[in-house]
């Protein structure tokens, strides 16, 4: 079987059982999908029975696929050690830490911590892994990451408290709702039960933000409303805002300079939304835990600024 298995295979299996997609499989890896779905018959070929099977919602791993990846990480994650052996600068081995994140913190966050772990020393090279909180820490326990800058919602703890993990809240965001500059609830207060009666731009159900309003409404005992427009792009949802078509409700990071410069505008509540604590998750086993304090500085350096 190592004779006719390519490592770029492995990943491909990987991929599909993280994505549940071929579609988005083949554009991950650069392949068209016919081209993804012919490699998947030759490695099922080669093992010799199927890996996925069709379902309404697109592709799902069979029994043997889940074992297939299982064994397929291992040797992914042995040539991502081999190949960091070879990265050195000047003449001095430089760490890869791999980081998970959901979108919006890598597109707000993530800049200003760079910025800082820039100025040390011996920083280590960084690795931006996007997706779900689900997927990642699946990734964390398997060694795929080395740690997870997340929020740490109840919905995310569920998932990352185990015994395997390590959690370390450094700071918390500030969730607010916004609106449209010319929006008549823009600089207002409002209650619940006037906020429910809104037009609101939302993302999925297991989205933060979704959330935060479901239980706002709840606590105040008025039923959450429907969204007007769902997407799960955050950027999208804020220019949505932006332009009259609803309420958002966001992290202060994500929409400071919108604020700023009044593209939007803030919505005030009988009492403050929750702050959300913001964190790393790492792996209670790690061989060198400088690159990882590095960025744990980095954080708490853009928090304090």
């Amino acid at each position: 079987m190592l004779q006719h298995l390519r490592f770029r295979q492995l990943e491909m299996v990987r991929l599909l059982l993280e994505t549940g997609s071929v579609r988005a499989a083949a554009r991950a890896m650069n392949m068209t999908p016919p081209a993804l779905s012919k490699s998947l018959r030759e490695v099922e070929a080669i093992v010799g029975r199927p890996l996925f099977e069709r379902t309404a919602r697109g592709i799902a791993a069979t029994a043997a696929g889940h074992d297939f990846v299982r064994h397929a990480r291992v040797l992914l994650q042995g040539l991502e050690e081999l190949r960091d052996c070879g990265q050195t600068v000047g003449g001095k081995a430089r760490p890869v830490l791999r980081v998970g994140a959901a979108p919006f913190i890598n597109w707000r966050i993530m800049p200003g911590v760079l910025q800082g772990l820039a100025r040390v020393e011996e920083r280590p090279r960084i690795q931006l892994i996007e997706g779900r909180i689900i997927t990642l820490a699946d990734q964390l326990v398997n060694g795929e990451l080395d740690a997870i800058l997340t929020l740490f919602t109840p919905e995310a703890l569920q998932v990352l408290e185990q015994d395997a993990l390590v959690l370390d809240q450094i700071y918390a965001e500030r969730t607010l709702v916004v609106a449209g500059a010319g929006h008549p609830l823009a600089d207002h207060e409002a209650t619940w039960a006037r906020l429910a009666e809104e037009d609101w731009i939302l993302p999925p159900q297991t989205f933060s933000q979704r959330l935060i309003v479901q239980r706002g409404c709840l606590e105040a005992g008025v039923l959450p409303p429907e969204p007007a427009i769902e997407t799960s792009n955050i950027p999208a949802m804020l220019r949505m805002a932006m332009a009259g078509l609803g309420l958002a409700v966001t992290f202060e990071s994500t929409v400071r300079e919108d604020l700023a410069e009044k593209r939007l505008r803030v919505v005030r509540i009988e009492g403050e939304l929750p702050a959300v604590p913001i964190g790393l998750a790492s792996r209670r086993t790690r061989a060198d835990p400088r690159p990882l304090q590095a960025l744990r500085e980095a954080i708490r350096g853009y928090a304090a600024r």
